[in-house]
């Protein structure tokens, strides 16, 4: 409701005078409106003869066109169509097992579709940078059998104790779009004393 407010505001309207505005224009019947906003909508000349005029329009269609921006996508507008297999592809990357915490590696594919969704709303990553990030981060982990490793649910997102979602997947997306490479051992090498 803010966010209508300040849009609103922006065009010096009140929300009373946006709304008698857009009842005009959609030949809502308006049985108690002030005069006094009337009027300050000719005088902005979005009101003319008793018709809304093409700047009356141009400020309704900017407000309507915020929020219909807001829609929110398909799971095949995020993930693709063929994701399911894209989904399994991910999870068949993971061991087979439990992980030495105790915990599957693998987690089943209607939780990892959940996460998805989330991931791909959240961040504009391919699914060949996902899968090659993936590969990246169990090749890392294979070498210390596994240890301290997250299964393939929460690699893509995990909440911490404050609920502020976060994803070591994107963390790897970002290191392949940066360019690194395992095999160059790029890791710090500074001594701390």
């Amino acid at each position: 409701m803010w966010e209508l407010f300040n849009l609103v505001q922006k065009n010096d309207l009140s929300p009373n005078q946006f709304f008698l505005l857009l009842s005009i224009r959609e030949k809502i019947s308006v049985t108690t409106f002030n005069q006094d906003d009337y009027n300050k909508l000719v005088k902005l000349d979005y009101i003319r003869d008793n018709k809304i005029t093409l700047k009356g329009n141009n400020v309704i269609n900017s407000i309507d066109s915020y929020f219909s921006g807001k829609k929110s996508k398909s799971i095949n507008d995020l993930l693709g169509i063929n994701y399911i297999k894209k989904v399994n592809d991910y999870r068949e990357l993971f061991p087979k097992g439990k992980l030495p915490s105790g915990s599957p590696s693998r987690n089943n594919v209607k939780s990892l579709t959940e996460n998805f969704v989330w991931f791909f709303s959240q961040y504009d990553f391919t699914w060949d940078e996902v899968l090659e990030a993936t590969k990246m981060y169990i090749e890392e982990y294979k070498r210390e059998n596994y240890q301290y490793m997250q299964n393939s649910l929460y690699f893509i997102s995990k909440q911490d104790k404050n609920k502020v979602k976060f994803s070591k997947l994107a963390d790897y997306c970002d290191m392949i779009r940066d360019g690194y490479n395992m095999n160059n051992n790029d890791l710090f090498k500074d001594k701390i004393v």
